[in-house]
């Protein structure tokens, strides 16, 4: 009985390995099969396709960078490049009905001006990225639907700059690391400032690495650091720990050496930070706006700069933590729609710092008045006080090497039936004013107590109450129309660009103390380029291939090195002037 029960049951799963293996080779078949099936429903590879074929190169050396990912912006392809940096894919043009997957991974352009056939242009963005080098090394490809493949592309990928080095504390067996920080000069709004460019924790070894940085200037310093080595820390005894160390061997920020890297260039840097006694520090912080951030910023009294730092302590509404020897600002900053400021000057003599208090002062409230003096019926943006103040960019700029403060926009005035506007929220500093040039006109006129506010900077003291800023617009400003000389007349060939894919920009340069206002303005297609509303005053004309980066116009002296480039012009109310300019290669 039971042998005929297993016969049985040896029959039914003979069966169903049968019925099994029947339909995994169906399966198979099926998949095998399938790319035919499937590709009755597009045309053949080879029909109403593009190849897109370039290379990757080396900015700085030229040559080829094998095993790059090349991409589309969509990330629809992508490709490596081979040993000799070149890739290629193809592409289905979008136009083709029968292909609607395509839809989407170009984008459609207008013909080129002046023609008149019906070619359809597209354009397929393409990125580039390997390890060891920045990002951002983009390329445009127009594809003319009626033409053959487009030309070869050629993308430069930039080699990062590298920062390492040591740092030299007594234990080096690990039991200590300590942060080590970078910043780089950066120009905003034409003037220059520092601002954080990476950290890094130094190794068991005292050993540090700053990668992925950019052509630059730079400045480096070790964090502070409290000594924990338990062979030579008391807990009951005197706190010891390392005070910043800025290289080489400076003693503030201030003093540091700055440090010019080159794309691909490997600094190689010491720092030796020394063994102080430090000091408890407490500061009461008094109004606090409820559930406000607050930030902490401390520096040495006359050399402003990163390096030292306390906390803030919310359950006891304090600014805490521990200093060496010296004398000290401390700034805390309270965040939001209604800001802040409050600060406190003290000294650390030996002996730990208690009964300091510091009250948060709420940042001003500046108020606008637009004055609309335009009389050409084709300048016509919207007519209200904000969107006026808005289309002509009205703002204001910090000055600072390392201000706390961010740009500030008008607003709309706090009380509802009051047209004004108002500058909200203003911390304790100084600012200048910035605008800018339009086709609709310009700023003429900024002025504060009669304090003209285009030529000399605003200051904001801590809790004071600034006038009135009466900003007014006109339209009778000179008209700057010009040509590029070097210049490809050809329409059919592309945007001349840089290294890093930048279009070509003519800027003016206002000169030394004149009544000038820095414009730029990309130049068109065929070499050309028009100011039409300039506020009048002197101005230096350069026409670049990418607009620099280090253009930092408020720096009269750093704007020498641009002379030789630039074309003078004065212009006058309603003056129609007309130059031309070659295109200058800056900094590829």
């Amino acid at each position: 009985m039971s042998s005929t029960s297993t016969r049985g049951s040896s029959h039914a799963a003979a069966s169903r390995t049968l019925l099994l293996g029947a339909f995994t080779f169906s399966f198979f078949f099926f998949f095998l099969a399938a790319p035919s099936v499937f590709g009755q429903a597009y045309p053949p590879e080879d029909a109403d396709t593009f190849t897109i074929r370039g290379i990757v190169i080396n900015s700085v050396t030229h040559a080829a960078v094998a095993r790059a990912l090349v991409f589309s912006a969509d990330n629809h392809f992508a490709s490596l490049t081979d040993g000799d940096g070149r890739f290629q894919f193809k592409i289905r043009h979008p136009r083709n009905p029968r292909n609607p997957r395509s839809q989407g991974n170009l984008t459609n352009a207008l013909p080129p001006p002046g023609t008149a056939d019906s070619r359809t242009v597209t354009n397929l963005f393409l990125n580039a990225r390997k390890p060891g080098y920045l990002d951002g090394a983009g390329r445009q490809v127009s594809i003319d639907s009626d033409g053959d493949d487009p030309p070869e592309v050629r993308m430069s990928l930039i080699p990062e700059a590298l920062i390492t080095g040591r740092v030299n504390l007594p234990a080096t067996d690990g039991t200590q690391e300590i942060q080590v920080h970078v910043y780089r000069r950066q120009v905003q709004e034409g003037r220059a400032n520092w601002i954080p460019a990476g950290s890094a924790r130094t190794r068991a070894t005292g050993e540090f690495r700053l990668a992925n940085l950019h052509e630059g200037d730079y400045k480096l310093f070790t964090g502070e650091l409290l000594d924990s080595d338990p062979l030579t820390v008391d807990p009951r005894g005197p706190l010891f720990g390392y005070p910043p160390a800025y290289f080489p061997s400076a003693a503030d920020f201030e003093s540091a050496a700055i440090i010019h890297l080159q794309a691909g260039q490997i600094f190689s840097a010491t720092l030796t930070p020394s063994r102080k006694e430090y000091y408890r520090v407490r500061i009461g912080v008094v109004n606090v706006p409820p559930g406000a951030g607050v930030g902490v910023f401390v520096e040495p009294q006359g050399h402003r700069g990163p390096g030292y730092s306390l906390g803030f302590n919310t359950n006891d509404s304090a600014v805490e933590g521990t200093l060496p020897n010296g004398s000290y600002t401390v700034e805390a900053i309270s965040y939001g729609e209604n800001g802040s400021t409050g600060t406190v000057n003290f000294s650390v003599n030996g002996a730990p710092v208690r009964g300091l208090n510091m009250a948060l002062v709420p940042n001003g409230f500046i108020e606008a008045r637009v004055r609309d003096e335009r009389t050409k019926s084709d300048n016509n943006p919207p007519q209200s006080p904000l969107n006026l103040a808005s289309a002509f960019n009205v703002r204001l700029a910090p000055t600072g090497e390392f201000t706390q403060a961010n740009v500030l926009w008008l607003r709309p005035s706090r009380n509802q039936e009051d047209e004004s506007l108002q500058v909200g929220g203003a911390p304790p500093g100084t600012y200048r004013v910035r605008a800018g040039c339009y086709p609709w006109g310009y700023v003429a006129s900024v002025n504060s107590g009669g304090r003209d506010l285009l030529q000399q900077p605003l200051v904001v003291g801590l809790g004071a109450a600034i006038p009135t800023l009466e900003i007014t617009i006109r339209d009778d400003g000179a008209e700057l129309q010009g040509t590029i000389d070097n210049w490809p007349r050809d329409e059919r060939m592309p945007m001349p660009r840089n290294a890093s894919g930048d279009e070509p920009t003519v800027v003016l340069l206002p000169a030394p103390d004149g009544a000038g206002q820095f414009c730029q303005m990309p130049a068109s297609p065929t070499g050309e380029f028009s100011f039409p509303q300039v506020p009048p005053g002197e101005y230096r004309v350069i026409a670049f291939d990418h607009l620099p980066q280090d253009l930092e116009y408020e720096n009269h002296d750093a704007m020498q090195k641009y002379d030789s480039n630039a074309l003078a012009v004065r212009l006058v109310v309603g003056q129609k002037e007309r130059v031309r300019l070659t295109l200058t290669a800056w900094g590829d």
